[in-house]
């Protein structure tokens, strides 16, 4: 007899999960939705107001955002949807269908009318992002493409850096919307560290985007990312010594700093004459209110497009209009501006009945963007600023604050958990 050979069974191929390859995938196809979309909001030249003409770079963001709503609309149909309110939307609606008004009778309707597709066409995009992901994951993705883009656009800056104020390079755009950029993903990197997930990556990442920020001489973004990240210090639990005696010493440090090199009295000045000063900017919000020529403009405004208004006893003729409220009060006129103001406040009360990881961050960013709304544009239009204003106010609302505590809780989707299939269906 010959002996039997032992025959060994072939040794297990292991696999990744097909669920978890398929999130993966998504997580990726959602990051690169998300770049799509900031990208596409961000200005890629500086200096330039939209006025209907088309042009490449026009037709290239257009092109842009297009194929960050087609990605986003492609990941909200293809996967189990998440809970979302829907009211934000709606006001949204409110406050593009006054513009869209108001250049109708300014003779601006295709000026405005563009401008207003364009917002709608981002704030679908949010809305479709949030429904196809994580809420935490989808701000995420959204940070890191603001922070991608800082990142570039500080570095090809730099060469060309005049007037000590740094801008971006590519895309092109001003001092202050590079500092928005920046300022984005320094409050969730101080998010992160209040929750305890403090870190050299995080402390090395912080350093390079408070530099960028410092160096856009942006004034505003800077006082409104301190007083962001003071209040969110606030609901820090159980501060671990070393987290107390760094932000003690880097706040002793500021103080210093801005005594030492005339930034408390710079801020005042906003840096001598012209256009850009605080100001200036005063004699602008007056033009505001007496730019309206009719009734209808009072009531609806000018458009979105309108972005620039003459002012008189200057030596200047025109004005930017570099305040998101002077600008809604134009371009939405009272009915956009009371929706906007009351929506603002309707955010902020969401905001605190959030579960404690998205309140201590949707207050943080409402501090920041609402904070610099008042001395910067682009809360209301086509911008990052936007983008994080109507996405946390899509994750405060009544309706979706239920999936917030699900996924604070762990539970998948944002909800309960699937009933699992049985051999019988």
């Amino acid at each position: 007899m010959t002996a039997a050979v032992p025959v060994t069974a072939p040794a297990a191929v292991h696999r990744r999960p097909a669920g978890d390859v398929s999130r993966r995938a998504g997580s990726w196809a959602g990051q690169l939705a998300a770049l799509l979309m900031v990208l596409g909001a961000v200005d890629w030249r500086r200096g330039a107001y939209f006025s209907g003409a088309v042009d490449p770079v026009v037709l290239g963001k257009a092109l842009v955002a297009g194929f960050g709503l087609l990605l986003a609309l492609g990941l909200a149909s293809a996967g189990r949807r998440y809970r979302l309110g829907t009211l934000s939307m709606w006001l949204l609606a409110i406050v593009l269908g006054s513009s869209v008004w108001g250049a109708l009778t300014a003779d601006q309707l295709l000026g405005g009318g563009v401008m207003a597709v364009r917002v709608a066409v981002l704030g679908g995009t949010v809305f479709f992002l949030l429904r196809a992901a994580p809420a935490l994951q989808v701000l995420r993705q959204v940070a890191r493409a603001c922070g991608a883009i800082a990142v570039i656009a500080s570095l090809t800056g730099l060469p060309g850096m005049t007037e000590g104020r740094l801008a971006g390079g590519l895309p092109a755009m001003d001092p202050n919307a590079l500092a928005l950029l920046a300022g984005i993903p320094l409050v969730f990197l101080a998010w992160r560290t209040v929750l305890g997930e403090a870190g050299w990556g995080i402390a090395a990442g912080g350093g390079w985007f408070l530099a960028v920020l410092w160096l856009t001489g942006s004034r505003t973004a800077l006082l409104m990312l301190l007083v962001a990240v003071a209040g969110m210090a606030v609901h820090v639990r159980r501060p671990r010594v070393g987290l107390v005696v760094g932000g003690l010493v880097f706040a002793a440090l500021a103080v210093v700093a801005a005594v030492g090199t005339g930034f408390l009295a710079g801020f005042a000045a906003r840096g001598g004459d012209g256009t850009s000063t605080l100001g200036s900017r005063f004699i602008a919000w007056r033009a505001a209110a007496d730019w309206a020529g009719s009734t209808w403009q009072t009531v609806f405004g000018g458009g979105l497009n309108v972005k620039v208004i003459p002012v008189t006893g200057q030596y200047w003729k025109t004005q930017p209009l570099d305040s998101s409220w002077a600008s809604l009060l134009v371009q939405t006129g009272l009915l956009g501006l009371l929706v906007a103001a009351a929506w603002v406040c309707w955010v902020v009360r969401g905001a605190l009945r959030a579960p404690h990881p998205h309140r201590v961050l949707f207050l943080g960013l409402g501090v920041f963007l609402v904070g610099r709304s008042l001395l910067e544009s682009g809360l209301f239009d086509a911008s990052p600023a936007f983008l994080l204003f109507l996405a946390v106010s899509l994750l405060a609302e009544g309706a979706t604050r239920q999936r917030l505590r699900d996924e604070a809780a762990g539970l998948p989707d944002g909800g309960p958990p699937a009933p699992a299939r049985t051999a019988h269906g």
